[in-house]
């Protein structure tokens, strides 16, 4: 029942939400955030960055620290080989 309440108002006023990840280099480091936005009716409602992990780079191999226990780290792995490893 409260599934169907909140498809319907998710259909009702069209909301939706994203996640992107993005990556800032600075010292060595590379630091992940996490951005998050909402909209309604097409038109950005709010939004979040909030940082989630650091990639870094020890003996020729790239690890990444996370900064939470519960964040996905396969989304966050397939973003940075896409997007910054060439």
């Amino acid at each position: 029942m409260k599934d169907d309440i909140e498809k319907f108002i998710e259909d009702l006023f069209k909301i939706d939400h994203h996640d992107k990840y993005e990556f800032k280099t600075l010292c060595g480091f590379t630091f992940v955030f996490k951005r998050t936005t909402f909209e309604v009716n097409e038109r950005v409602a709010s939004e979040e960055i909030s940082p989630v992990g650091i990639i870094y780079e020890e003996n020729d191999e790239i690890y990444l620290a996370p900064l939470d226990e519960t964040i996905e780290i396969e989304p966050i792995v397939k973003e940075f080989v896409d997007n910054c490893l060439e």
